[in-house]
């Protein structure tokens, strides 16, 4: 069973405690970026782990997978630094920065999840904002279309 970070953008508080945990657990280097939504809130923007990442196809040094539990890791020995893999990803979660050559992005704090524990920003997040489930019950509790394979949440702003 495959488990994603949902984010319920009407429990968010912009407070970014899970991009302080995140760079925390990934020493010094968050994984996590935030965007602005219709400039009425700030949200963390995680890797949505695709079905069939463009990030992992581009990559000219096959640094990216996609392990046993569809979660695309990034092998940080392989990563030359050449953000290939910025440029592809259609949701823009891959950090524009590189440090020690390679491009950050979100592994779900596999550490964490071998551990039998949540990602650190899942954990961390004292809204509860964030949650991380199995895709089939985060379907069942939120209404999801599918579009051309990935999935878009809908949610309404307070106005």
């Amino acid at each position: 069973m495959e488990k994603r970070v949902y984010i319920n953008m009407n429990l968010c508080t912009s407070c970014r405690s899970c991009a302080a945990a995140c760079a925390m657990g990934h020493h010094g280097q968050g994984h996590l970026k935030h965007g602005s939504v219709q400039e009425k809130a700030t949200v963390p923007l995680h890797c949505r782990h695709c079905d069939e990442p463009l990030c992992l196809n581009v990559c000219p040094q096959e640094a990216i997978k996609k392990d046993e539990n569809g979660t695309i890791v990034r092998m940080r020995n392989l990563c030359i630094g050449c953000k290939s893999c910025i440029v592809s990803c259609p949701f823009g979660v891959m950090l524009p920065y590189s440090t020690w050559h390679t491009s950050p992005k979100c592994d779900l704090c596999a550490d964490r999840l071998a551990e039998g524990k949540e990602p650190r920003c899942v954990a961390t997040c004292t809204s509860g904002a964030l949650v991380f489930e199995e895709l089939a019950a985060i379907e069942k509790k939120y209404k999801r279309t599918v579009e051309g394979g990935r999935y878009f949440v809908r949610f309404m702003l307070n106005r």
